[in-house]
């Protein structure tokens, strides 16, 4: 069975744009740039589920170019002042806990599948907005982290739940 599918793809064309984030000062430029992620975060779910393509590569696969766009966006307005370390850990720690958390999975070969959830989505959301806000209104950026650190916390929580009802689930069915 071939890997390749438009909306894999589609998932990997994030990878350049995460580097040209990175690499560009220029407001309009980034500004594209975001516009060129999201869009294709939407359009490669939506080619997925419409051609009844989902793959377990693009389970993975997706969230992972997210991940890499969204750390790469942070990462420059952080390189340039922007953000403080403090912030940044902020934006970023529901993406450091789902890493460990799936890092440790791995490692120990738990059966736990991470699935996208509300919570999940609704921090990407925010952290998008979060990207957008630093290119037009830095100075509201306080304010969106505290919103993206409290739906974190909760994605976070939810996460956590889950993924120990799936193990409690897995261990009592031994």
């Amino acid at each position: 069975m071939s890997h390749f599918s438009w909306p894999n793809a589609i998932s990997i064309l994030r990878l350049p744009l995460a580097a040209a984030f990175l690499a560009s000062e220029a407001f309009a430029t980034r500004g594209v740039i975001l516009a060129a992620g999201a869009i294709s975060d939407w359009l490669d779910g939506w080619l997925a589920r419409r051609l009844g393509q989902k793959t377990r590569l693009g389970e993975i696969l997706d969230p992972l170019t997210d991940r890499i766009f969204i750390l790469a966006a942070f990462a420059s307005f952080a390189l340039s002042g922007q953000l403080s370390l403090g912030q940044l850990l902020i934006l970023l720690s529901r993406d450091l806990f789902t890493g460990i958390a799936f890092v440790a999975a791995s490692a120990f070969r738990l059966p736990v599948r991470f699935k996208a959830r509300g919570g999940g989505k609704a921090v990407t959301v925010l952290q998008i907005v979060a990207v957008l806000t630093l290119l037009v209104r830095p100075e509201w950026i306080r304010v969106l982290v505290v919103v993206v650190g409290v739906a974190s916390a909760y994605a976070i929580a939810d996460y956590t739940r889950v993924g120990l009802r799936a193990l409690q689930r897995r261990h009592g069915d031994q």
